[in-house]
């Protein structure tokens, strides 16, 4: 039986251990990270990050001399090197340190001295590019894109990390652009959103906005639809996300879709609740750390073009850095009809309090402790500005409500106005 105890004690001293060597110079040491897949969680002992990219995972055991225990470990972290396209990995009970490198033909774990093992971390044997996974990613972005010229400029923006063996982008801004035209279908942002987005609720949410002054976002584990977050990992890849990064990733979700039947039927409280209008802020005047971008949806429910792009691209040895964050901008084809144009936070802790507001709730649909993010409304760098509000079809004394919101605008020194819905046959 496992002395918990003095596992605990042996984890913290390995942590120790690992944190004052040598490795502390060339990456990021992370203990006790969680990650969720879209069946279960699983926690990695330690992580070695190299530019926000897990580099190395290390599983502690109290003891490997049982072959039973040291076959257990094996599946443990091979599973965790599947999941995260992770190329290294340690088992170690202190005193034996076993590496695996899964850029090697031969995929066994070797015995390796500490000092062996840092000196491998550091600067481990490079990996040749394969001409054939080139060729590979170009067959895989055709796909997608149309335009041959398209298609050389993307490749034009990847080089070969020898390190990891891996195809990725030379900068997070060449990625960046990469998603933006998946996600606009090949058009410029500014064909794609064209004009200002809408956002449907409640007449009592609007009344917390406007008496508090601030917009608020959900972190995605608390999402209404719990597809938010499984939906790219089941049809696509399976990558799952750290818990870190799902509860520092925050979600607002608007449409382009203005005075809709449909919308005010799903999201409008049946129509008794209010459409707001927004206008979108040029990207320079906008704070950093945002993403707007329309949701890609799948082609039918058999099919999702870009997904199998991605897949593809994968599968030729393609790494995306923040494809924890871009994955939340796909959806399946039931959802088409929302037309959603999606605003996303990612808080490094940047911002302190004088931009935004951090809390915790307990959602009201599925119960789940959540994180939330409150912003100023209307403040400068915010991406979109409320600009108009539309009074549902079936609102309960509409009229006053108009005038009352009027006046209440005024007060608060908001530069918008206020309509009553034109639909007319509301059921």
């Amino acid at each position: 039986m496992v002395d918990l105890n003095h596992y605990l004690m042996k984890e913290i001293e390995i942590q120790k251990i690992i944190s004052n060597s040598a490795l502390k110079d060339f990456f990021e040491i992370r203990s006790n990270v969680k990650w969720r897949t879209t069946q279960y969680f699983l926690e990695f002992d330690i992580v070695l990050y190299q530019n926000d990219v897990i580099y190395a995972i290390i599983e502690i055991k109290q003891s490997l001399r049982q072959p039973s225990a040291f076959k257990i470990a094996k599946k443990q972290i091979t599973q965790a090197l599947t999941l995260t396209e992770c190329r290294f990995g340690i088992i170690t009970d202190g005193d034996r340190y076993y590496l695996k490198d899964t850029s090697l033909s031969n995929t066994e774990f070797q015995l390796k001295e500490f000092n062996q093992l840092v000196a491998y971390l550091i600067n481990p044997d490079a990996i040749l590019s394969d001409a054939d996974k080139m060729t590979s990613l170009k067959n895989a972005l055709e796909m997608f894109f149309v335009d041959p010229k398209k298609i050389d400029s993307i490749c034009n923006d990847i080089y070969f990390d020898e390190k990891q063996g891996k195809y990725s982008f030379f900068n997070l801004e060449k990625e960046q652009n990469f998603f933006l035209n998946v996600l606009n279908d090949d058009k410029s942002l500014e064909e794609t959103i064209n004009g200002p987005i809408y956002r449907y609720t409640s007449l009592e949410t609007l009344f917390t906005m406007l008496n508090k002054g601030t917009y608020r976002m959900n972190g995605i584990v608390g999402m209404n639809d719990k597809s938010e977050i499984d939906y790219f990992d089941t049809i696509c890849l399976e990558t799952g996300s750290s818990v870190r990064e799902l509860n520092d990733t925050f979600l607002s979700s608007c449409t382009s879709l203005e005075d809709d039947l449909t919308m005010w039927r799903l999201y409008g409280d049946d129509g008794k609740g209010v459409c707001l209008e927004f206008e979108i802020l040029p990207l320079r005047d906008r704070l950093d750390n945002f993403i707007l971008a329309p949701v890609n949806y799948a082609e039918d429910r058999e099919q999702h073009k870009a997904l199998k792009m991605l897949k593809n691209l994968s599968e030729a040895n393609m790494r995306f850095v923040e494809l924890y964050k871009w994955k939340h901008f796909f959806k399946p084809y039931d959802y088409f009809v929302e037309k959603e144009i999606r605003l996303m936070f990612f808080d490094n802790g940047r911002y302190d309090n004088g931009v935004v507001n951090r809390d915790w709730i307990k959602t009201w649909s599925h119960s789940i402790i959540n994180p939330i993010v409150d912003f100023k409304l209307n403040s400068t760098g915010f991406p979109i500005q409320l600009k108009r509000i539309i009074l549902g079809p079936k609102m309960h004394e509409s009229d006053i409500n108009q005038s009352q919101l009027d006046h209440l605008l005024l007060l608060r020194g908001y530069d918008a106005k206020t309509d009553i819905s034109k639909i007319k046959n509301y059921r």
